[in-house]
């Protein structure tokens, strides 16, 4: 018997595959692939500590953007990830990593508190303790979801530079040669000019790009996205301007492969397995 293919798809945060490869998503889904999406950075900030002032910002901006105040932002955001999973078919598991302006280093501070740090390197200490801990996870979800053979996975780039999107990249080129992992470009942030050039060349490998015409659902990865309203305003300024900026970008993707205007694509990028490097 022929068993459901699986596809993993590695989310740092709850929007991420909606907002990168929300479209490939739904493709596969409703092509029969079993999909689940594994959100990495999904644990609620840490009881009895208090949060550094540019979490409490965050929080504040993502609770007006949402409309609500009473319930916790971590539910809320969460309740936002199942209900545009609802929409791309997809399985929904959490890992219980806190999302980065909640990590405290070893001597007590906040190793991300502000948008510099967010956006900048990744503590030592994280890489070398997290990085592997995340791949083991992953495993563990595969193994658990009954997973044999090869297992497809859409895995972050690393464009703009966000740390928890660094962690999970370094985390899916550990998984090895079973993982058929593609690399989607993380958006918004490969829209800002110039900035999927300078992560590619910062990866500094041959990189393959994987365009998949999205035209058929480029409505339904925007009501996915519309799901987040806790996010709208920081990604986008406005709930308002979310589907036009979205369209944008991916009409850019499918026009950059000769396609009409009026059509659009997601993009992946396939690297050399790290197995195979000298």
């Amino acid at each position: 018997m022929n068993q459901t293919p699986l596809t993993i798809f590695l989310s740092p945060h709850f929007d991420d595959i909606a907002l990168s490869c929300g479209a490939i998503a739904a493709r596969l889904s409703r092509m029969g692939s079993r999909s689940i999406s594994i959100v990495v950075f999904a644990a609620p900030a840490p009881e009895g500590v208090d949060l550094s002032p540019f979490a409490l910002g965050m929080h504040a901006q993502w609770e007006r953007d949402a409309g609500a105040s009473l319930q916790a932002i971590n539910e809320i955001r969460r309740g936002e990830e199942q209900a545009a999973a609802r929409l791309l078919g997809l399985e929904l598991v959490w890992l219980d990593f806190a999302d980065a302006p909640y990590r405290i280093a070893s001597d007590g501070h906040f190793l991300y508190a502000s948008d510099a740090e967010l956006f900048g390197t990744v503590a030592r200490e994280e890489r070398s303790l997290l990085v592997p801990r995340i791949a083991d996870k992953i495993r563990a979800v595969v193994e658990g979801a009954g997973g044999r053979g090869p297992v497809r996975v859409f895995a972050p780039l690393g464009v703009g530079h966000h740390v928890d999107h660094q962690l999970t990249f370094w985390a899916a080129r550990r998984l090895g040669p079973r993982f058929g992992t593609l690399f989607y470009e993380d958006y918004p942030y490969a829209g800002r000019q110039g900035a999927l050039e300078a992560r590619l060349t910062e990866i500094g490998l041959p990189a393959q790009p994987l365009v998949t015409p999205v035209s058929d659902l480029v409505g339904v990865k925007i009501a996915s996205i519309a799901r987040y309203k806790s996010q709208l305003g920081v990604l986008f300024g406005s709930d308002a301007e979310m589907p036009a900026a979205v369209r944008a970008y991916f009409q850019s993707v499918a026009t950059s492969t000769g396609a009409p205007d009026g059509e659009y694509a997601e993009r992946v990028w396939r690297l050399p397995p790290v197995y195979s490097l000298g």
